[in-house]
């Protein structure tokens, strides 16, 4: 299959909404939406009681939709899409998104209409995405084939392949708080035609995709998954959220989107082969994105902290070596320019507690000019009266932490998290001073975590360019 056959999901010339509601409801808002957005001269709404929508015609059916258009949102009953699909194929739409449940996922009566539907597909050469989903989201153009948020739609370099519409649709609510900004986002739902596979053969062409974060519940074709992840991993990373891990998970999924999970161990072994980066919980998910969509490739796993508490230090550290990375000890200089102002009750190591002394800037700024230090992790946490009393004086957390934008800017190439505890103020402030090149993180584990998968991607994807000559 060419890439090219999915691109009117993505920048569609026209788009047939069929069955479009005319009561608040599931997919009353996507016309009025898409009319916001630029696209009221390429909505073609379509319902057999005809008249007007949204200040838009009614068509009364798929034959009467004039051209251009190369996609339909199909939003009618399941047992009404097999009949829908052949109408949409007689008037030659090539693409559908299916919208409506009621299929896989509800067992074998509904797999057989599914069955049905994806024959009448294949009849006219349709390519369909769903059913059981809620579509796709491109930000460039603000096309959307469902209501999201308008901070949902400022562009940016990570994309989404979701089985669960649902999950796909809160993702895009809460990503932007997380300075995490999306290319593009498709829900799968049922897999009637189009699946994990091809969406990510498209993003890998997909110029403006530099992340992609997948949340799968089972693979549609466990062979062609591997091509197709560790050809996408060569060149951009791959972050997966795999559900059903246990014998519960695995009965849940078959419930929600018809899948069939496979045995746990498997996946991790594709995982692994192919670079993928698997992580363990949704909060993983996200904060790995956040490092991977803004920070750069380290030159090792040799890790600096640097921390204003003793106890979040200690987490940190062991997250940190338990997932594979190192604290080495810190260079001569290093030491010497720490400890020329410190005082005598700090100790001048790594990880390098401060304390209250101070010198978290000048500690900062050593460990990310140490070429013996591979990433940097800073936490950052001062008690939130102290911090209060501190900003109503006039001075920001910049004074006490240092100009963390400004000392990332000055050392581009060495990767740097921050983790910031305490207070919802503290940890809004500290993502200021930090700016929008680095990632602020409110526990010390995660932020580990997300460094040490940074490396062993790298090292992997570096293996493989060293192996058969991938560009690096």
């Amino acid at each position: 299959m060419s890439t090219s056959e999915l691109r009117p999901f993505f920048e569609p010339e026209g788009v047939a909404i069929v069955g479009a509601p005319r009561n608040i409801g599931f997919g009353y808002g996507i016309p009025p939406m898409l009319k916001s957005h630029g696209w009221t001269e390429r909505i073609r709404l379509v319902n057999p009681v005809g008249g007007e929508l949204h200040g838009l015609p009614v068509y009364k059916s798929v034959a009467e939709v004039p051209d251009p258009v190369d996609l339909a949102v199909v939003l009618v009953p399941a047992a009404a899409v097999p009949g829908v699909l052949d109408e949409i194929g007689r008037r030659g739409i090539g693409n559908a998104v299916v919208e409506s449940a009621g299929f896989a996922e509800i067992g074998d009566e509904g797999r057989a209409l599914q069955d049905e539907g994806a024959r009448v597909a294949r009849t006219h050469g349709i390519r369909v995405i769903g059913p059981n989903c809620v579509g796709v989201v491109n930000t460039a153009n603000r096309f959307s084939t469902v209501e999201i948020i308008e901070e949902a739609f400022t562009p940016g370099p990570v994309s989404i392949i979701a089985q669960s519409g649902v999950f796909g649709n809160v993702m895009l609510d809460m990503l932007h708080e997380f300075k995490l900004y999306v290319a593009k986002a498709v829900t799968l739902g049922d897999r009637m035609d189009v699946n994990e596979c091809d969406i990510l053969e498209y993003l890998i062409e997909d110029d403006s995709t530099g992340v992609v974060m997948m949340y799968l519940e089972g693979a549609a074709d466990g062979k062609r998954l591997r091509r197709v992840l560790k050809r996408a991993s060569r060149v951009k990373p791959v972050l997966v959220l795999k559900s059903g891990r246990t014998g519960a998970g695995k009965a849940a999924t078959a419930s929600h989107t018809g899948s069939l999970s496979g045995e746990d161990g498997l996946y991790d072994a594709l995982f692994s082969q192919t670079g993928t980066m698997r992580a363990a919980t949704l909060e993983d998910l996200v904060e790995m994105a956040r490092v991977f969509s803004t920070q750069p490739a380290p030159k090792g796993n040799k890790l600096g902290i640097v921390t204003s508490s003793g106890s979040l230090g200690v987490m940190a550290t062991d997250t940190a070596v338990s997932n594979g990375l190192v604290l080495p000890r810190l260079s001569d200089e290093t030491m010497k320019k720490v400890a020329k102002e410190a005082p005598t009750w700090m100790n001048v190591k790594n990880p390098l507690d401060v304390g209250p002394s101070a010198q978290f800037a000048t500690a900062l700024k050593a460990l990310l000019g140490d070429p013996g230090i591979d990433m940097v992790l800073a936490v950052t946490i001062i008690p939130y009266a102290v911090f209060r009393e501190l900003m109503d004086m006039g001075m920001k957390g910049s004074a006490w932490f240092g100009d963390i934008a400004g000392l990332k800017e000055a050392a581009p190439d060495k990767p740097l998290a921050v983790c910031a505890v305490g207070h919802g103020d503290f940890v809004k402030h500290m993502t200021e001073v930090a700016g929008p090149d680095v990632p602020v993180y409110v526990s010390p584990e995660p932020t580990a975590r997300a460094l040490a998968a940074l490396y062993r991607y790298w090292t992997w994807r570096n293996g493989e360019a060293e192996a058969g000559g991938v560009s690096a």
